[in-house]
């Protein structure tokens, strides 16, 4: 996903759909089918799409409105009517540049951010006032915890070690006003947020009309961030109680306002749920297990001291905030503007952030490199597993392709890849960890991931292979998951007992068709890669189609000796993703 710029402006809105605006407006006409901006005493939640802040003169006196187009066609609001909601996927690493602006804080939640393009978010903008001399907009107060700044910080500004031009900032009483860009055009800069929670913003804009007298309007806009739920905010001030609001039709898909919803089902008592990890640094390990053996491990970092999981006790949750748009760059897993669900390389606070790790195995124990394979894959949509940073964009894992895929790892290093996921929903993965030993000999260790992706209550899914063997599956972009069979092998996958189809935990069976699954795989085909566990041994992989990856989050760390090497014998080619820290 491409790396966007702070402040990026919109294209230019033209004179005729400003005078349209303004028109809609005096004649008390709103488009979209809707006669008011609010109905039942209710505020209106607007979280993804389009909106100006339109100052505009009606009767010799100055209002300021929200244009809001998130839906089909544009709605006059008045601010005081309005919650706007900066959703969970808008938080951002914050770079150093931007310290000053926000503080010093390593993340906060940003409008027009640096990856605006890649989240289903609002995009807030300016708009003049035709025919004023001047409109300055002044922050008169600000509420809530955390620093609230507006700024300008583009791509070349950064380039060329340029300081972010601050337009707002509610800690600096030198940042409390700037100017409105003359004419019709948009103006975009990058609203940021250093805390969630709610927000009060007192907003004065005063202009300068052409006779030289000054009007002015005060406006207070209530601002939910974060994993706030805005249905419960009062708008305006918060000084007057309103009904549920009623958030805006809009033709995208609209942002989950809170992160888990109420549980779907009850897993069986004769499946207990499993160990649910959805925050903080993991890693899918190799250890050594008894004398010649390899055992397949998650190393869970997430605490103080970290601990080590079966695999199969454990379930994943890629929570709702890892949302965001494909890029053109990842047409491969959809249709360029469709939302997959992307765990970065880099860490971001409230993702989990699964890496790779063989730093129990020095490399003088291992002949070669340590081999991870995606056996199988079981869910509703396709799974790639990409390297995400500036200096490499290979493709490692990857079920859209078919089948076996496989990639070797540098022993004793440790590394971490990004995750994709098409389609919400709970998926199974099929891994097999092999090597070969300092005295030939071949060990593997295969084991069943449960995933639970997006608006899914990770209590109820099963851990491991679900009550049954993982159904191979994958699914072209955009289309429906369909069943596939590993080409070397029709042994049933680690777990199964029957020929049965294994269900998502709750009794829903999501992304299996009624077939019979098979899991078995072949060997990894090159030195370090052993046989899968009831799986034959042909030396054949599943090609990648790798194509090129722009970066979507911070770049990770620079390519290091013990780095993940891609490995397919079909494309014959050969990568080394980064080295990551701990």
């Amino acid at each position: 996903m491409s790396v966007l710029t702070h402040g990026r402006r919109a294209v230019a809105a033209t004179a005729a759909t400003l005078a349209a605006v303004l028109l809609t407006a005096a004649a008390g006409l709103v488009a979209a089918g809707s006669g008011t901006a609010h109905a039942g005493g209710g505020a209106v939640v607007l979280a993804q799409g389009d909106i100006d802040l339109v100052p505009q003169l009606a009767d010799g006196r100055l209002d300021l409105r929200i244009a809001d187009r998130t839906g089909n066609g544009t709605v006059l609001r008045e601010p005081a009517d309005v919650v706007l909601h900066v959703v969970p996927e808008a938080k951002e690493s914050i770079l150093s540049p931007v310290n000053p602006v926000l503080g010093d804080g390593l993340y906060g939640w940003f409008l027009n951010g640096r990856h605006a393009r890649d989240v289903f978010a609002l995009t807030p903008a300016w708009t003049g006032l035709p025919g004023a001399r001047a409109v300055e907009v002044a922050l008169d107060r600000a509420q809530g915890e955390g620093r609230f700044a507006l700024y300008t910080f583009t791509e070349e500004m950064e380039w060329t070690d340029q300081e972010p031009v601050q337009h707002l900032n509610s800690e600096d009483p030198g940042r409390r006003s700037f100017l409105l860009p003359q004419g019709t055009e948009r103006f975009a800069p990058t609203w940021g947020f250093a805390a969630e929670g709610v927000h009060r913003l007192t907003l004065t804009v005063t202009a300068t009309l052409a006779d030289g007298s000054e009007v002015s309007d005060t406006e207070t806009l209530a601002v939910a961030v974060g994993t706030t739920d805005p249905t419960r905010v009062r708008p305006g001030d918060g000084s007057t109680p309103t009904a549920t609001p009623i958030p805006t039709t809009s033709s995208s898909p609209t942002p989950t306002p809170t992160p888990t919803p109420p549980p779907s089902a009850t897993p069986s008592p004769s499946a207990p749920a499993g160990y649910v990890i959805d925050d903080g640094h993991i890693d899918l390990a190799a250890r050594p297990g008894p004398p010649g053996k390899l055992a397949f491990r998650i190393k869970d970092g997430t605490l103080q001291n970290p601990r080590w999981h079966d695999p199969e006790d454990v379930v994943i949750h890629v929570r709702p905030a890892a949302k965001r748009r494909i890029g053109e760059a990842q047409a491969f897993l959809g249709t360029p503007g469709d939302p997959v669900w992307w765990l970065p390389s880099s860490r971001l606070d409230g993702l989990v952030w699964p890496g790779w790790n063989t730093e129990e195995f020095p490399a003088a124990q291992v002949k070669g490199r340590i081999s991870y394979r995606l056996d199988a894959l079981q869910g509703p949509g396709r799974l790639a597993v990409v390297n995400d940073n500036s200096l490499d964009s290979t493709v490692l894992l990857d079920s859209g392709d078919g089948l076996p895929d496989a990639f070797e790892h540098t022993a004793g290093s440790h590394s971490h890849s990004a995750w994709a996921f098409t389609k919400e929903g709970v998926y199974r993965t099929v891994l097999t960890v092999a090597a070969t030993l300092a005295d030939g000999t071949k060990v593997s260790d295969t084991a069943t991931i449960a995933w639970a992706v997006g608006a899914v209550d990770p209590t109820t899914v099963r851990p491991g292979p679900g009550g049954g063997p993982a159904a191979p599956t994958t699914a072209p972009p955009g289309g429906t998951p369909t069943t596939t069979t590993s080409p070397s092998s029709s042994a049933p996958s680690p777990g199964g007992t029957d020929g049965s189809t294994a269900g998502d935990g709750t009794g829903t069976g999501i992304g299996t068709n009624g077939q019979a699954a098979a899991a078995g795989s072949a060997a990894a085909g090159t030195s370090g890669a052993g046989s899968a566990t009831g799986g034959a041994t042909d030396g054949r992989l599943a090609s990648t189609g790798a194509p090129a990856l722009l970066p979507v989050g911070l770049a990770a760390a620079a390519v290091g000796a013990g780095a993940v090497a891609f490995l397919a014998a079909r494309r014959r080619r050969r990568a080394e993703p980064p080295e990551s820290a701990h």
